[in-house]
């Protein structure tokens, strides 16, 4: 065995690479010709192992850059020769007689001999792996695939075909397609997706990381809709309404949405998008929503939930555009509520005209508590129209407006501004709950009294002067208590409980705490009944004991002690009484029984009677009849006195009813109408007038029939009516004397934490504390600052009179 290959001590070399004596050029040359069999289809006859251990020994032998060289020339050969055989006589066609056939026929020319590069591209790649590995690595050269991609980029589209090559021309068959697609034409979708494909995968010779799908085809795309869709928008804008124009756009949308999946490149997307957004939307969004007979008021004054949507889905993605359908919604909704308003206002202004020439206190006219009673209606109405248009945009912003941001903003501000336009709002949203809560709940179904209690809430949330409210609704809440008029106490307490949410606790105390002198006074009431004392007691008293702070302010109506008359009310009042006389002894002696039973149990208290807030129930004969009449504590007084004086048929005067019973003239002008003006004439009265008088006479009516048993007695211009406008004076004047002590606790609180500030630091935090209330002037705030300082709570620092300091 011969030991040519052993070393001496046995070690063995490896065998020497015997490289076959061939000429690198006949290697190549047999590497040529398998490219051009590769291009022909003749693959089957071809063995790829030998000619991938041809360029092995190529590159072996250190004549990698003959081989890569040569296969680049021989690419670039059979691409001058395939585009000058099958691709120039298609594109000199389309260029002379462009026709959605020529161009098919020119694009897929070209669509096909890229394909057939790219899968002969991959053969060659295949064949040349070792090239790529060990030659291209070393030498920084593209790959070979990427330089068969370059080789088609700059022979075909680049350089073929005279100035600008095939490339510009294949653009422009593409877009010449589109067009034609635009305008209702079929195209073959395919062929179209393949030239796409092929330019995204070319690379861009000056700036290798665009595609020359970026650079060649996707600018004149994008300019050449921008001036399609110009055209198309300026004689739309001309011939249709808006929602059929906003029907046309959103088709647009979704049809160059459809391009982009079906044959253009993703990238491509947005950029059409925003040029079909900049002009079809964006050029005419103002002009779109004005248009004469189907604008965006004709649609939403028709409620088209479609159309609206449509309109919102082109408008929406668009900062402009959207801030101006909002402006166009926002606007619409205030010329709604003018026009709900308007009708209130008339009423307002003809009360005044009307009431130029006051009436003497002791005069009332039933022609003005029928005014009243209408303005009360129209009142509730105004609620009742507000809230059903808020319902209507509430629909438009769920299904048309898909819940968005900004168009819910734009239709909470303009019912703020809607509601607190009318200076009433809080008066009448309150009178709308507090009739509700006594007769609008009947027969209802729980979501339904939920639904409205919702949305006399979302009135309130939308008020700026909480406090106004809060001062009508303790009103109206006290006259609903007190009365029992209330249809649900479940309701009562969900109601405060959805205003706890929205203000705060420290908002609903007072209300809350009405509620727990109800019920105090219901324990009281068994607790009474139970004890000795009740029986000395000539009739069923029932008596409410209220905490002066929680409820509104009353008038006092007799001695410091306690009310009773069948069913009345009491408040605690530290008030100077009025003397209100019950003319009978029972009555008297049962407000003393109770007066001692109440002081036995709460010494150091003082109780004060509100006659005012006082009813009865009396059984009056009439004659053979019987009946049951529930009745004020003043008609109740009223009535007793033709009763104790055995003066049924003796006439008393109204001057002579006020000199007995000492109710003032304005109560008393109202309870004398209700008795015997009224729809149950209890008192005739003489002169046959409706108006009330001094020296005006009243009888027993012996004669009156009514077919009920039990009659309730409605008072004339009752509270649950909305308040004249010498009422409203007096109410102002209260709210604001109850403002200038919040101003002023703020101020101290402001104080206490902060002990020195300056003066608009404090005035900016004043409006923040007291905002969610009401929104203070700079003058209130500046008058209870003055008045602090005068009672040297604060004093001004005497380096800085701008700088307030609190005093401890």
């Amino acid at each position: 065995m011969p030991l040519a290959n052993k070393r001496p001590g046995g070690r063995i070399l490896p065998a020497r690479r015997l490289i076959p004596l061939v000429e690198p050029q006949q290697q190549f040359d047999k590497i040529a010709l398998a490219i051009n069999e590769i291009y022909k289809h003749n693959v089957s006859q071809l063995s790829f192992e030998e000619y991938y251990r041809t360029a092995y020994n190529l590159v072996l032998s250190k004549n990698g850059p003959l081989l890569y060289n040569g296969v680049r020339t021989v690419l670039e050969t059979h691409m001058r020769e395939s585009v000058e055989h099958s691709i120039l006589q298609h594109a000199q066609t389309a260029d002379s007689n462009p026709t959605t056939e020529n161009n098919e026929a020119f694009l897929f020319s070209v669509r096909l001999l890229w394909s057939e590069h790219v899968t002969a591209m991959l053969m060659i790649k295949d064949i040349l792996m070792y090239v790529d590995n060990v030659y291209v690595k070393a030498a920084h050269l593209p790959p070979i695939y990427e330089m068969g991609m370059c080789v088609f980029r700059d022979t075909v589209l680049l350089s073929a075909a005279g100035s600008g090559g095939l490339g510009t021309r294949v653009a422009k068959a593409v877009l010449r397609q589109i067009s034609g697609e635009r305008s209702g034409e079929e195209i073959n979708r395919s062929t179209l997706q393949g030239i796409s494909n092929m330019l995204v995968e070319l690379r861009d010779t000056a700036s290798p990381m665009r595609t020359v799908y970026e650079v060649i085809f996707e600018p004149q795309l994008l300019a050449e809709s921008r001036v399609f869709y110009r055209d198309m928008a300026a004689l739309r804008i001309k011939t249709m309404g808006a929602s059929e124009y906003a029907r046309a756009v959103q088709a647009d949308l979704d049809a160059e949405a459809g391009r982009v999946q079906a044959y253009l490149a993703l990238t491509t997307a947005d950029l059409l998008r925003g040029v079909l957004q900049d002009e079809l939307v964006t050029a005419y969004a103002p002009d779109i929503l004005v248009i004469p007979d189907d604008g965006l008021t004709q649609m939403l004054d028709r409620r088209d939930i479609p159309a609206l949507r449509v309109l919102y889905n082109i408008y929406s993605p668009l900062p402009q555009p959207l801030s101006v359908l909002r402006s166009g919604v926002l606007n619409h909704i205030l010329v709604l509520g003018g026009q709900i308003t308007a009708s209130l206002l008339a009423t307002d202004s003809s009360e005044t005209k009307n009431g130029s020439t006051p009436q003497p206190k002791s005069e009332i006219t039933p022609e003005a508590s029928l005014g009243l009673a209408a303005k009360t209606a129209m009142a509730l109405r105004w609620v009742q129209d507000v809230l059903g248009l808020y319902d209507v945009y509430d629909e438009f912003f769920h299904k048309s407006f898909s819940e968005g941001s900004s168009m819910r903003s734009a239709i909470n501000d303009a019912f703020i501004e809607v509601i607190n336009a009318n200076t009433r709002a809080p008066e009448l949203l309150s009178l709308f709950m507090d009739d509700n809560l006594k007769n609008g709940l009947k027969r209802k179904a729980e979501q339904d009294v939920d639904h409205l209690l919702e949305r006399s809430v979302l009135m309130f949330r939308f008020l700026k002067n909480k406090d106004a409210f809060e001062h009508y609704y303790k009103a109206h809440l006290a006259r609903r208590l007190l009365f029992s008029r209330s249809e649900s106490d479940d309701a009562e307490h969900s109601l405060v409980s959805k205003l706890k949410v929205e203000c705060g606790s420290q908002f609903t105390l007072k209300l809350e705490g009405m509620f727990k002198d109800m019920q105090l006074s219901m324990d009281m009431a068994r607790e009474l009944r139970a004890s000795a004392e009740y029986a000395s007691i000539g009739l069923d008293l029932n008596v409410s004991v209220l905490t002066p702070t929680f409820w509104p302010a009353m008038t006092p109506t007799q001695k410091p002690s306690v009310q009773a008359a069948a069913e009345n009310s009491a408040a605690t009042n530290s008030d100077d009484p009025l003397s209100v006389i019950l003319p009978s002894g029972v009555l008297n002696d049962s407000v003393d029984v109770f007066s001692a039973y109440y002081l036995k149990h709460h010494s150091g208290r003082r109780l004060t009677w509100q006659y005012a807030m006082g009813n009865a129930d009396l059984k009056v004969q009439f004659g053979s009849r019987t009946h049951e009449l529930n009745v004020t504590t003043y008609q109740m007084i009223i009535l007793l006195l033709f009763v104790d004086d055995n003066s049924l048929e003796k006439p008393l005067t109204a001057a002579k009813i006020q000199q007995l019973t000492h109710i003032p003239e304005e109560p008393l002008a109202r309870q004398l109408q209700s008795l015997a003006c009224g729809k149950y004439r209890i008192l005739n009265k003489t002169p046959k007038s409706r108006d009330i008088k001094p020296t005006d006479t009243f009888v027993f009516n012996m004669e009156f029939k009514s077919p009920q048993y039990r009659i309730r007695i409605p008072v004339v211009s009752a509270r649950s009516n909305i308040e004249t406008e010498k009422e409203k004076a007096v109410s102002q004047a209260v709210i604001g004397q109850e403002r200038l002590y919040l101003i002023e606790a703020a101020i101290v609180r402001i104080m206490k934490t902060r002990k020195q500030i300056p003066h608009d630091v404090l005035v900016n935090e004043t409006i923040s504390q007291l905002a969610p209330r009401f929104l203070p002037s700079s003058k209130m705030i500046k008058d209870g600052i003055g008045k602090l300082l005068d009672r040297e709570y604060l004093q001004r620092s005497p380096d800085d009179p701008r700088l307030y300091i609190y005093l401890a």
